[in-house]
């Protein structure tokens, strides 16, 4: 009698057994976390005390790329080989003109002088291969506020984010880049594209 009474129970706990491992059954695997690759970065940067890949800009108003952007010196911070980073070591108290930034922010700045604007980020870009031994992957900008000094010594901020690609056999990335102008009372949302490449371009 008392074996009667408990086979509702022992049925129940059978389904609930059953029910558990069909949901493990069908339990999607996890993706493979992306890593950032280091000898990426070897290819896109170099050594050398004054080395400055060659960074471009589409100028949709002109309808053209735009001459070269000079004063990208690349550098590699010692925390994160993963990343390149654009700042001034070879000019104390300088900086760089990240993206172009000086020119295009030359009205609040008051100035087109790097010196004076004083643009330095540690780490801008990050690089993911599409495959293990790929030539080619994402390229993701850090998104993070970028200081300005102003000519009279006053600071604004400009965020930054974005993504691309690179392919480490033509050593050449194309990247949209964007611009959070809230702080200067523009757009949070400003976008510009870039051909960052080791060597020189001809693009129009």
């Amino acid at each position: 009698m008392k074996l009667f009474r408990l086979l509702p129970l022992l049925m129940a706990g059978l389904l609930g057994l059953h029910s558990c491992s069909k949901d493990n059954s069908i339990e999607p695997e996890k993706p493979a976390e992306e890593q950032a690759s280091k000898d990426v970065v070897s290819v896109f940067h170099k050594t050398d005390q004054y080395y400055q890949p060659y960074v471009y800009r589409y100028d949709s108003t002109a309808r053209k790329w735009t001459n070269r952007i000079a004063s990208h010196f690349s550098t590699v911070p010692a925390n994160d080989p993963t990343y390149i980073g654009f700042t001034n070591p070879n000019v104390v108290d300088s900086g760089v003109n990240l993206f172009g930034m000086v020119t295009l922010y030359a009205t609040q700045i008051g100035t087109n002088n790097i010196k004076e604007a004083k643009i330095n980020a540690e780490k801008v870009l990050q690089f993911f291969p599409d495959a293990v031994g790929a030539t080619k992957g994402k390229v993701k900008v850090l998104t993070q506020d970028v200081t300005i000094s102003r000519k009279d010594g006053a600071p604004f901020n400009i965020g930054i984010s974005g993504e691309g690609t690179y392919d480490t056999q033509t050593k050449v990335m194309d990247l949209v880049v964007n611009f959070n102008e809230t702080a200067i009372g523009g757009a949070a949302k400003v976008s510009h594209t870039y051909k960052i490449s080791v060597d020189a371009l001809s693009l129009n």
